[in-house]
């Protein structure tokens, strides 16, 4: 299994605050940089974190953070409020595998830990999920929300309304680039079937139906190469394409390179950020992104399932904004080094 196992260490000025209080908590819990595992101070003077002695929480990433900039971030965010809460965090990621990512659950349902996080890329792991639920573990959704039947098995999720967004970024190409019915708009994503890119395309569509228009959706993965590939062949072969709207990191950050070795100069708007998209947006060549907040998503996951632990405290949904775009006229916010991993 090419999974991997990490023991970690509404808008910007939300994120700065939620930042700097947790510098502030850290700093008093005396908790050190790097280590998500207990500290010896035994939590914070008004109990958040004395019960982490012997808590674990399992988080579980569908793509690896070394290489995704999307779950760095949500590892990031995670691993910050662990140290926050003084518990000890499981982190794993199954490689892209949806094999691999239900058999982290299924191991995990044996090791019984306190929590557990899980993002629902695909429906395949909804039965173990909750099962987990069954044997008495919280089940927390980040990311992509449990649907149907298996919410019930789920405590909370923390995330995007992701249609909602779909719906501002295709108003946005409208505003920047005259379409009309029968124009070719290119939509890839990752996974088209996946519920994170249905619901995305879903609201750029809407927008998009003003204009007689309707995105073409191609499948990407999510693999840089194979990501470019795909869209170097589907460009090739449509020269006249109006606009490409990537539906996900992996797509938006290879978009500008795609174009380039056809030599093709279509507008792109997309979702996520990473150091090509920022480049893009400070070029010219992307008009803007949707900022999904990642690390948000990952440290308010844990912070409430650690706040229940410890206060009994019910968790609960939380939109987790991302709602204003990335443009030219604020992109720079997102350059700071010491922002890597939190910002993009």
């Amino acid at each position: 299994m090419s999974a991997s196992t990490r023991r970690p260490g509404s808008g910007r000025r939300r994120l700065a605050i939620l930042a700097a209080t947790a510098s502030l908590a850290l700093a008093a819990a005396g908790c050190s940089a790097g280590s998500s595992s207990s500290s010896s101070s035994g939590g914070l003077a008004d109990g958040f974190g004395s019960r982490g002695q012997n808590r674990t929480m399992d988080f579980f990433l569908y793509y690896d953070p070394a290489t995704e900039p999307t779950f760095a971030q949500i590892s990031k965010g995670a691993e910050d409020a662990a140290k926050l809460a003084n518990v000890h965090l499981n982190e794993q990621n199954a490689g892209g595998q949806v094999a691999n990512y239900v058999q982290l659950i299924q191991t995990a349902i044996a090791n019984k830990p306190d929590a557990m996080f899980v993002m629902f890329q695909d429906p395949s792991w909804n039965d173990v999920v909750c099962k987990a639920h069954d044997a008495g573990i919280k089940v927390y959704a980040y990311g992509i929300p449990a649907t149907g039947d298996t919410a019930k098995c789920v405590s909370a999720f923390v995330g995007q309304d992701f249609t909602v967004v779909g719906k501002i970024i295709g108003e946005k190409l409208l505003q920047s680039v005259s379409l009309k019915p029968g124009d070719k708009v290119l939509c890839p994503a990752e996974m088209p079937t996946a519920s994170y890119a249905v619901q995305r395309g879903a609201g750029v569509n809407e927008a998009l139906k003003s204009v007689g228009v309707q995105c073409i959706p191609l499948e990407t993965t999510g693999a840089d190469e194979q990501a470019l590939n795909a869209m170097n062949t589907w460009l090739g072969a449509n020269r006249d394409v109006k606009a490409i709207v990537p539906l996900g990191g992996t797509p938006n950050r290879n978009s500008v390179a795609a174009e380039d070795a056809v030599g093709v100069k279509a507008p792109i708007i997309g979702f996520d950020t990473s150091p090509q998209v920022i480049d893009g947006i400070k070029s010219g060549r992307i008009i803007a992104t949707a900022d999904q907040q990642p690390y948000i998503e990952g440290f308010q996951s844990v912070t409430q399932a650690a706040l229940n632990l410890d206060f009994g405290l019910s968790a609960s949904d939380i939109n987790s904004g991302g709602n204003a775009l990335i443009d030219k006229s604020n992109v720079a916010n997102l350059e700071a080094k010491e922002l890597q991993g939190v910002r993009w």
